[in-house]
């Protein structure tokens, strides 16, 4: 006998202020009623993809928090896309997550609501890449300038759940530095890849050999805060990572129960086992003091300590463009001074 799910769903449509109704469905754990919901959170296709890139996204993270839980996702197709209204060539989406904002006003009244990334970009070209079975990786790539030869490839990891315009513009900007550069939101890559069962270091290592077989150069991996964990750990199980650079806080992004197998051994995904294997590449820690989980000094001290050079920490008031281009250039400059 099955045993019955956390969540249940509901499919439903949403009409617009230009009269296009939007294909929705809520994921929200079984017991729960509208009266006691607490936040709802809305994963945003990137276009021209569409709400199944992101549905297991949304059940995993209701399913994750059981049939009591008080937080329910949602997912929904945007205008001209999937099941949605629309032509294609409308990307008026600003008024999709209007919509969207002011029906979960209407049925939930005030509670905490946001939505998980964007819906366009105005650089990037977004891809799905096949890795392990069931497991895909969600890229957005921003390529250099024409006149570039063999470009450096950098794999950009934003915040969890949040690849945000400031990112897009900081991908964008560092492709104009000459990188060929491959952004991802972390969580949604996480979440697919979990889907089965809870994930080992060695899951990470086998998606990370395959993915670097796609890009077009060995490439330098950036993690912002809690997605550093990823780029240490992706930097570790592939001899072609040229480099990593980690913001902010990276062990807390290693924790979720329901994305890595750690209830047996907390100590499977503690980095300062893993940073003296990157090694003779470059390894940059950084602690951005304006953003909230932009570093705890103990936890970079630490894995400073445990790392090999060559290895840099670096402390800053702003982390923009600027900065990140030194950054890539120190990593670039410490692995030519070692070959």
């Amino acid at each position: 006998m099955t045993a019955p799910l956390n969540y249940v769903e509901e499919e439903f449509g949403i009409l617009t202020d230009d009269q296009l109704y939007l294909d929705c469905i809520l994921v929200k754990p079984a017991n729960l009623t509208d009266e006691a919901l607490k936040t709802l959170r809305v994963w945003v296709p990137k276009h021209p993809l569409t709400k199944s890139s992101l549905i297991t996204c949304a059940r995993r993270e209701v399913d994750a928090s059981g049939p009591n839980g008080t937080v329910a996702h949602m997912v929904f197709d945007l205008r001209g896309t999937g099941y949605s209204d629309g032509d294609p060539s409308d990307n008026n989406f600003q008024m999709d997550l209007y919509a969207i904002a002011s029906w979960a006003k209407e049925r939930f009244g005030r509670i905490n609501f946001g939505f998980l990334g964007t819906p366009d970009s105005e650089y990037g070209r977004v891809n799905l890449w096949p890795l392990r079975e069931g497991t895909i990786a969600e890229t957005y790539h921003y390529e250099p300038p024409g006149n570039v030869v063999a470009p450096r490839s950098l794999l950009y990891l934003s915040t969890y759940g949040n690849f945000s315009t400031s990112d897009d513009a900081i991908c964008a900007s560092l492709a104009d530095a000459g990188y060929s550069v491959f952004g991802l939101d972390p969580l949604r890559y996480l979440l697919h890849a979990s889907a089965h069962q809870p994930l080992m270091p060695e899951d990470l290592w086998e998606d990370i050999q395959l993915f670097t077989q796609m890009l077009p150069s060995a490439p330098i991996i950036l993690g912002q805060p809690l997605a550093g964990g990823l780029a240490i750990m992706w930097a570790v199980g592939s001899a072609e990572a040229y480099g990593v650079i980690t913001v902010g806080r990276v062990q807390i992004g290693l924790r979720p129960s329901h994305i890595f197998q750690n209830r047996d051994n907390p100590y499977t995904f503690r980095l300062h086992r893993y940073t003296p294997k990157i090694s003779p590449r470059p390894i940059a820690y950084v602690m951005n003091k304006a953003h909230p989980m932009g570093g705890d000094e103990d936890e970079i001290a630490t894995l400073y300590q445990n790392s090999k050079e060559p290895r840099l920490v670096k402390q800053t008031a702003k982390l923009g463009v600027k900065e990140l281009r030194e950054l890539l250039a120190w990593v670039e400059e410490n692995h030519t001074s070692i070959l």
